[in-house]
């Protein structure tokens, strides 16, 4: 089956416009490749800025704004690399409690362990790649670390704030509006069981 020059073309445009499109939804993801086939034995310390466009190249992220300041330290070593997380900052997201958007302070620390081997493959806290690469891309880990440090509960006492005093108030209202009516309930089942008693 012979491809005229144009459909040929037509291919190559859709391949170079997707090849495109990934590498400006990655660019912000190049920076956090270590360069860890040029780097001696012994630490060293590399510092990222985390904002908008780092959230924006994981699809599906529960966070999508943030600033946070991270420093990297590596200590590489014969045999393996120990990676050191130290990040802070703060990320946009939206009070449990009163649903008004604010900045959440989060830090944290967390550790990584890099060991080669001839198939790469990774275990918790340990990943293995090969001893000739490049370089490693610690983006990935990045993300997950600091969705790890987000609070399970996230509210405006976490960052010293208050809720919203308009919707405090109106669930305060709805609140008591739900106890009132548990409280009627129940005394509504207390005469109705004191009618059946009677009646017998």
């Amino acid at each position: 089956m012979c491809i005229s020059p144009l459909a040929r073309f037509g291919k190559k445009l859709i391949f170079a416009s997707a090849l495109f499109k990934t590498f400006f939804y990655m660019k912000p993801l190049v920076p956090f490749s270590l360069p860890i086939s040029g780097l001696r034995d012994g630490m060293h310390t590399f510092r990222f800025q985390i904002g908008e466009d780092f959230f924006r190249c994981f699809e599906g992220s529960t966070i999508e704004e943030g600033e946070l300041a991270l420093e990297l330290t590596l200590d590489k070593r014969p045999n393996l690399m120990v990676l050191h997380f130290q990040f802070d900052g703060t990320i946009r997201t939206e009070c449990d409690r009163c649903l008004e958007t604010f900045d959440l302070p989060i830090q944290d620390t967390q550790d990584l362990m890099v060991k080669f081997d001839d198939e790469p493959r990774e275990e918790v806290e340990v990943i293995y790649i090969e001893r000739l690469s490049p370089s490693l891309n610690v983006a990935k880990y990045v993300y997950e670390f600091i969705h790890l440090a987000v609070p399970m509960h996230k509210t405006h006492d976490e960052a010293g704030g208050k809720c919203d005093p308009k919707m405090m108030a109106f669930i305060d209202h709805s609140e008591e509006n739900t106890e009132e009516t548990e409280t009627d309930s129940s005394e509504d089942s207390v005469w109705s069981e004191l009618k059946k008693w009677n009646d017998e």
